[in-house]
């Protein structure tokens, strides 16, 4: 016998009764007359696949309605096994240095007093390039992204960035394995030729900072003559999307107290061509708190650039990903500029986070009494996790987070705590994006 889907949630908006299943990222539009009809024709499944087949088998093929005897959480569960401990795509980060050309007040490095000098030893460089190969050629992965990170990671692209990526790109294309890069940029300094070189080298994706309009963004990113960045970025932001014409760029807006109140006069300064090639993803302050009145005018600010060709996407709510973070996985871990490994960037690079260490064969020495603690559990392990009905598009705290929590004996918070945009407002968005209700109605 047939039974309604756990993931199944229902948001009013206007006329509208939307309903939305998290697993399957299905959605359906109704009136009020016509759900009340639905809600009544769900209180029996029997009846209602008598009496309207057509409706109750659409129903049942977006996931609505399942299999009696399915376990929807044993899917969830096994499908975060799956993506966690794949083999076949490798994620590696990379540090060409924790060093930084600009001075942010809220960088979660100098906050964490994170140790830095200098940059990524030719040494280092070399058995980084090893262990390309070791990955390739023994652990056989299929799909190899590479990601540079930091400190601001350009400061060396010539030093570290260029050799290793030129080499992990020939290598790709030798052994067919799929090849991406990635790198998160202040931007100050790209240049043309750079730009231009990265493209050959199969850069596929950045994410840069803007820290608010002119005036504000100046104010916070500047360098050391106290001149501002916010031109220099908008225009090598413009320009990068005339030199890698496939680029995507993450569009990463920081935004404290005040940055959200002036930040639609940055939609100006990006031009028309550029504006396809961006997703903005609005990222509060981690030190800050934001009130009601804030995350009243963040849904105002991604409506307005919305309207004005900038999309913008939610971190919170992720359908069919399964995990909650890229460091999740297994296969995903950062090789900080002196050689050492660790799984996110997100923390301080403490002697006590070092998951490994690169050493001159190429091959990295896991400290797997660590990482058997960091995958004891899955990051969605605890009864308000499991009994939660939009589990499948959040995943719970990242593994980090767990381990963290675990470790000191307290209570993970949930991830919902910290979303600066509801769960009803994405779902009424993704409404709107698949064309189910009208704005103009």
């Amino acid at each position: 016998m047939d039974k309604l889907s756990r993931y199944n949630i229902v948001v009013p908006h206007e006329q509208w009764i939307l309903m939305y299943n998290t697993l399957c990222n299905s959605l359906v539009c109704y009136t009020s007359d016509e759900y009340d009809v639905v809600a009544s024709l769900m209180k029996s499944l029997s009846l209602f696949e008598k009496k309207c087949i057509h409706l109750y088998k659409g129903l049942k093929d977006s996931g609505f309605i399942v299999d009696g005897g399915e376990d929807e959480l044993e899917f969830v569960k096994s499908m975060n096994k799956k993506i966690v401990f794949d083999k076949s795509y490798c994620h590696l980060t990379i540090n060409p240095t924790l060093d930084c050309n600009l001075t942010c007040w809220y960088c979660c490095t100098e906050y964490a007093h994170a140790v830095h000098s200098g940059r990524m030893s030719d040494e280092t460089v070399s058995n980084v390039k090893k262990h390309i190969r070791y990955l390739i050629e023994h652990e056989h992965i299929r799909i190899f992204h590479l990601d540079w990170f930091g400190g601001e990671p350009l400061m060396y692209f010539d030093e570290v960035i260029e050799p290793i990526s030129s080499f992990a790109q020939v290598l790709c294309k030798k052994n067919n394995v799929k090849y991406t890069q990635h790198a998160t940029t202040n931007a100050t300094l790209l240049t043309e030729k750079m730009a231009e070189r990265m493209n050959q080298l199969g850069f596929t994706s950045f994410q840069i900072p803007l820290d608010g309009d002119e005036k504000h963004h100046d104010k916070i990113k500047y360098f050391s003559d106290k001149s501002g960045t916010y031109r220099r970025e908008i225009d090598n932001i413009n320009m990068l999307c005339e030199k890698i014409p496939t680029v995507g760029i993450t569009l990463r807006i920081n935004y404290d107290k005040k940055t959200l109140y002036r930040i639609q006069n940055i939609i100006p300064d990006i031009k028309e061509e550029t504006k396809k090639h961006i997703m903005v993803d609005f990222q509060k302050v981690w030190q800050i708190t934001c009130d009601d009145k804030d995350k009243a005018r963040l849904k105002e600010v991604k409506k307005l650039f919305e309207e004005n060709g900038l999309h913008s996407n939610y971190w919170t709510y992720q359908p069919k990903r399964f995990h909650r973070c890229y460091a999740d996985r297994r296969w995903h871990y950062a090789i900080n500029y002196n050689a050492e490994v660790f799984k996110c960037t997100a923390r301080d690079y403490g002697k006590d986070k070092v998951i490994g260490i690169l050493k001159n064969s190429g091959k990295i020495e896991w400290n797997d009494e660590l990482l058997s603690k960091l995958f004891s559990h899955p990051t969605f392990d605890r009864p308000e996790c499991l009994n939660c009905k939009i589990l499948p598009i959040c995943m719970g705290p990242c593994i980090t987070s767990n381990f963290e929590a675990r470790s000191n004996g307290i209570e993970n918070v949930c991830v919902l705590n910290s979303a600066q945009y509801p769960l009803d407002s994405f779902v009424i968005d993704e409404a709107y994006k698949r064309g189910l209700i009208s704005k103009n109605k």
